[in-house]
């Protein structure tokens, strides 16, 4: 995960596998605790332990933690003992000897009856990611040295989540895409016939531009500030080594329309982003096809559009400033495969229609702000990505119509955005409300929000793993879900801000 908030959460629960779950200890309501030994312990050797409590010195019985290992939080190299007392006061530190049965003592208790929270441990430390906890107050993960729960019943990631009584609020694109509603004139278009010699289209006016032909170092630029600009792309295998393939200039406004079939590749060397040549490295763009800051550009059509960024970064490049709009809308096919991501978007990217195959080495799709996949009648995009670190990630993350059948190695839908530019504008979410949605990820999550999951219609099947704290769905504030619109192979996660609990 690439998310600051998950690393503490994600190394614990790797401690947890590399420690093992050797004991459980369960707390009752009633105020009485029993240590149960999932690792053998014969009743015959339990009943050899020192004290009335009868419980079975040496480490055996104890969690793990520090040396001598496996003690619970207290004074460092110190046991639990059983002094007698209010059996109110369950789980308390009383520094030394037996285990603590019922009793009164000192410093640090534990969870007691359901409902209360467990106070902060003095003078120890935390669980040394050991055990879980099965009843009292369940679910929630120990935050480093503050109050806290530990994870449900092992194997569940803790379990069956408490929903919200509604949905959280669902922040949707405020872009008006203007590109959109473009009409190409096709009897007054001018044509341009690339070649090794004809290498570079330059587009300063308004109307219908159609660019064919093959050319192995060229480009075709629309020049900053140019709007009502419909660029047919036709036909036409295009290569660039220096800059993108297809420029869209700052302000310029473009439809641009695939016809037929169209390749472009970015041959660019990815080392020029970083050249101590100047002008170099400003001319790099790591895309073959680069929607520069407050561009409008609709990419749509019949045809079929492959792009090649394998050997560079970027397959789709969109601008972060002045409110940049980049839509697919249509009933073409967009295939392509980068070395990064598929389409990374500084703002908002909307795709409403078309065919989508991708594959991408970090994240086949990216949107810093709002990622939109469909529409709100259910409506949208066949989305496949066949391979992809992170499938989909935006601060807000929609799936509203379509059908998506996901691969990712990490988190596959993923509500997050790492330097957190727009989370002080809008929460972190991932709003599913229609559509049919394939989610696969060898590691990580499948639904992974820093904020809020709102799951009300569609149907989304989920596969994922559940170690090291990963699970089907995993959220740090609130889950309102419709149970019929999830099959979730892989349990359900709380996170840091979830309020997660067993079955």
């Amino acid at each position: 995960m690439k998310k600051t908030e998950k690393t503490y959460r994600k190394k614990l629960a790797a401690g947890l596998l590399a420690i093992g779950c050797a004991a459980v200890l369960t707390v009752s309501l009633a105020g009485c605790s029993r240590l149960q030994d999932t690792a053998g312990i014969s009743a015959e050797t339990a009943a050899q332990g020192a004290g009335e409590a009868g419980f079975p010195a040496g480490p055996q019985e104890q969690f793990p933690g520090l040396d001598p290992q496996g003690q619970f939080p207290g004074q460092p190299g110190e046991a639990w003992q059983a002094p007698g007392g209010d059996p109110a006061q369950q789980g308390q530190d009383p520094r030394s000897g037996r285990q603590d049965r019922t009793g009164n003592g000192q410093q640090g208790q534990l969870p007691g009856e359901q409902g209360q929270q467990g106070q902060q441990w003095q003078q120890g430390q935390q669980w040394q990611q050991g055990q879980q906890w099965q009843q009292g107050q369940q679910g929630q993960q120990w935050q480093q040295g503050q109050q806290g729960q530990f994870p449900g019943q092992p194997g569940m990631a803790g379990g069956t989540p408490v929903m919200a009584d509604s949905p959280s609020a669902i922040v949707e694109s405020d872009v008006i895409n203007t590109a959109q509603a473009l009409t190409a004139d096709t009897a007054s278009a001018v044509t341009y016939v690339m070649s090794n010699a004809n290498s570079s289209v330059k587009i300063d006016k308004a109307g219908t531009h159609i660019v064919t032909g093959s050319c192995s170092n060229g480009s075709v630029t629309v020049k900053k500030g140019t709007t009502g600009v419909v660029l047919i792309l036709k036909d036409l295998d295009l290569t660039s080594k220096t800059g993108a393939a297809v420029s869209c200039n700052k302000g310029s406004e473009v439809k641009i329309v695939i016809e037929g079939s169209v390749k472009l590749t970015d041959a660019e060397d990815p080392a020029d982003e970083t050249s101590a040549d100047a002008a170099v490295a400003d001319a790099f763009d790591g895309a073959a096809l680069k929607v520069k800051d407050g561009a409008n550009v609709c990419l749509t059509g019949t045809g079929t559009l492959t792009i090649d960024a394998s050997a560079c970064k970027n397959g789709i490049k969109v601008g972060n400033e002045d409110t940049p709009s980049f839509v697919i809308d249509g009933a073409l096919t967009v295939n392509i495969t980068a070395a990064n991501d598929a389409i990374n978007g500084g703002y908002d990217v909307t795709i409403l229609s078309g065919t989508l195959n991708l594959t991408a080495g970090d994240d086949a799709l990216h949107a810093d702000r709002i990622l939109t996949l469909g529409k709100r009648d259910g409506s949208g995009p066949a989305v496949n990505i066949l391979s992809s670190y992170e499938a989909l990630e935006g601060t807000v993350v929609n799936l509203f119509g379509g059908t998506g059948k996901f691969q990712a190695s990490d988190d596959a839908v993923n509500g997050a955005n790492s330097d957190r530019t727009y989370n002080s504008q809008m929460a972190f979410s991932i709003n599913v409300t229609g559509g049919t949605w394939e989610i696969n990820c060898s590691r990580g999550d499948g639904l992974d929000s820093n904020g809020n999951i709102n799951i009300t219609g569609g149907h989304t099947t989920i596969r994922s793993v559940y170690n090291g704290g990963d699970a089907g769905i995993d959220y740090d504030g609130s889950l309102y879900m419709i149970e019929d619109c999830v099959t979730n192979y892989s349990g359900v996660a709380g996170g840091f801000g979830g309020r997660p609990r067993q079955n």
